[in-house]
């Protein structure tokens, strides 16, 4: 179809999800670049949808790997195993934090979610699960209920929930919802032993992101994480670690939870682990799941376990090592962060710059004292930034935070003049706010 033809179509046959104005139709994609139908380029600064295309757009390893699979044995049924299924979650126990060795793979991030939760609540008997606020764990029914980002819920009638899931105050080092100072984290580490305590001591499990993402990518205080791995040890709640935005190499290790020291009893993984192939991953220790539990359908999906997501995890695996991309998450990261606290220099709309590795986000404020949002200044800045051909997106509970994580095998040149132009965006939302292009101008 052209151009034309292929947007009515669109509009006419496509079943949209945050439809947006500005929607572009892409044709093609390589490494950090992306075509759209008229032929355009852009480049890409979410690596997809927040992270799928971690080791770039159709990158030729995974795209070999995922054919080589597909004419052999792309399914089987999930009463049965496959070969490429076995060596390859055998390999994922090679890198994945210490004590944690069996791994269920499954359609994607939230399904990992979901299946993490339903094992919490059958291991331990217990019915009640914990999020904190500025959470985001998958959009199904149950894991919606984890959301603690309003709008993630409030568009459903009536912000339908779970019952027994509960959201407790999170920790966020810039703007901490019980209190200002080094020590407001305390109090909500208080609110969430509250929690756990409260009612019947019915809860099987916290689940938590190391680094939120889509809540903005807020990092908590060191001694938060040590505080809230003992709450949930003292108690017998089991600590459920999200890293499908966070982990394989994102954030300057394999592991968003080896930077801070946190010991999962469960991670999942999603996104970027399947190189463009929908994959999620759940990984449990041995010690914790018993041969009575794995003969039960307490999950039952038709792509879990399946050897053609295993293939495509294989290749990105073989990828991270080879091209060595937690050292190059690093780099980039510290490349990124500089640029952009240099920016704040400049720019009185930079509030803040967080995040470890290549996860890097930038809250843009109205005013900094007060921290303000500026929410309608990064919503005109996202239509900015699509016409001068840079994909962005804009997270937070606000709005207002510029999430950076372009593929870690972005090459020099293309992630120099992404700086350029997050810079220039910058300067649009300064603009926009305050009238004028630079702090003195």
């Amino acid at each position: 179809m052209d151009p034309p033809d292929l947007a009515a179509a669109s509009h006419r046959f496509v079943l949209h999800s945050l439809q947006r104005d500005r929607c572009v139709i892409f044709v093609r994609g390589d490494n950090a670049r992306l075509w759209d139908a008229d032929g355009r380029e852009y480049l890409d600064t979410m690596s997809g949808s927040a992270g799928p295309a971690m080791v770039g757009h159709a990158n030729p390893r995974v795209a070999a790997a995922v054919a080589e699979q597909m004419a052999r044995l792309p399914t089987t049924n999930i009463l049965h195993q496959s070969d490429a299924v076995i060596v390859y979650c055998a390999r994922l126990a090679g890198v994945t934090p210490p004590g944690l060795t069996k791994t269920a793979l499954l359609a994607g991030g939230g399904d990992a979610v979901e299946a993490a939760v339903k094992l919490a609540m059958r291991v331990t008997g217990r019915t009640e699960i914990l999020s904190l606020h500025g959470a985001y764990h998958g959009m199904s029914l149950a894991t919606m209920s984890l959301a603690g980002i309003a709008p993630d819920r409030a568009w459903f009638p009536g912000a339908v929930r779970w019952p027994t899931f509960r959201q407790v105050p999170n920790a966020d080092t810039y703007r901490n919802p019980l209190g200002d100072g080094p020590d407001a984290w305390q109090a909500s580490v208080r609110a969430l032993e509250n929690a756990l305590d409260g009612g019947y001591r019915q809860v099987a499990a916290l689940v938590m992101e190391v680094v939120q993402g889509p809540g903005g990518h807020v990092v908590f205080p060191a001694g938060y994480y040590r505080e809230v791995q003992r709450a949930c040890r003292e108690r017998g709640v089991l600590l459920i670690v999200d890293e499908i935005q966070t982990g394989m190499a994102r954030c300057g290790a394999m592991w968003a939870c080896e930077l801070f020291d946190v010991r999962p009893d469960l991670l999942v993984a999603g996104k970027g682990i399947g190189g463009g192939v929908p994959v999620g991953a759940l990984v449990a220790g041995d010690g914790l799941v018993t041969e009575e539990i794995e003969a039960e359908p307490w999950n039952i999906l038709t792509f879990m376990n399946q050897p053609l997501a295993a293939a495509a995890g294989m290749a990105v695996l073989d990828v991270v090592e080879d091209e060595r991309l937690v050292e190059r998450a690093r780099d980039l990261g510290a490349r990124a962060t500089a640029r952009f606290r240099e920016l704040a220099g400049r720019f009185e709309v930079v509030g803040d710059v967080r995040g470890p590795g290549l996860f890097v986000g930038i809250d843009y404020v109205l005013d900094r004292d007060r921290k303000t949002a500026a929410t309608a200044a990064c919503a005109e800045a996202w239509g900015w930034a699509v016409d001068h051909g840079l994909l962005c997106q804009f997270g937070g509970i606000d709005g207002n935070v510029l999430k950076f994580k372009p593929p870690l095998t972005t090459p020099d040149d293309d992630f120099e003049r992404m700086l350029d132009l997050v810079a220039d965006v910058t300067a649009f939302i300064q603009q926009t706010v305050h009238g004028r292009a630079t702090v003195g101008a």
